[in-house]
């Protein structure tokens, strides 16, 4: 609790690109973040914005121990390609047919791709926007400066799908359960998917 009131004293005034969204609450939660916003002299948008941003990281935090709890293992994974937080690592793996993952224990996700696993890669409000097979070997580079950050597999017989498969789509396949925000998930059943895309 400590950490949100600091994150809204504190509140980050960089110049992050921002958007305007609207979102209706209770009278209850506008009553309390309008005595939040009293006490700690901030605006009620700031306060907002740090609740948004503070609850957001704790999902992240909650979703990687998930990652951590359950080994994956399969035949077929999907990995975000994380394009909300680097732009520039999406492009780059979709431009050289790799999947990629940086940083903690989220980077460990590439070594257990083995070969020939299919590996869908999902853009966040998109969908699964292009697949391949792994090699097994992971390769390790330097990432924005720090050593051995960047681990990756190149993906053989790599295909960029003219048509994005929406999460909306995969959602309807049965026997599809994906939490969609990990850096990677192994599907049960990806061989739905693989069908699905196969026919269009």
């Amino acid at each position: 609790m400590n950490e949100l009131i600091e994150a809204i004293i504190n509140t980050n005034k960089s110049k992050k690109e921002l958007i305007a969204s609207t979102v209706r609450i209770s009278i209850e939660a506008n009553s309390f973040i309008k005595e939040l916003s009293e006490q700690s002299s901030k605006t009620k948008q700031d306060v907002f914005k740090s609740l948004i941003e503070t609850g957001i990281e704790v999902i992240k935090k909650e979703l990687d121990l998930l990652e951590v709890e359950k080994k994956i293992v399969g035949n077929f994974h999907l990995l975000n390609t994380n394009k909300g937080n680097n732009l520039v690592d999406h492009e780059n793996m979709l431009k050289d047919g790799t999947a990629s993952a940086f940083y903690n224990h989220r980077k460990l996700n590439i070594e257990r791709i083995k070969e020939n696993d299919i590996v869908f890669l999902y853009e966040n409000g998109i969908g699964i926007v292009a697949y391949g097979k792994g090699t097994g070997k992971t390769l390790k580079k330097d990432h924005n400066g720090n050593k051995d950050e960047w681990y990756y597999q190149e993906l053989k017989d790599f295909k960029r799908l003219q048509k994005p498969i929406s999460a909306k789509e995969i959602k309807k396949i049965d026997d599809i359960k994906i939490i969609f925000l990990r850096t990677m998930s192994t599907i049960s059943n990806g061989k739905k998917i693989l069908d699905l895309i196969e026919s269009k």
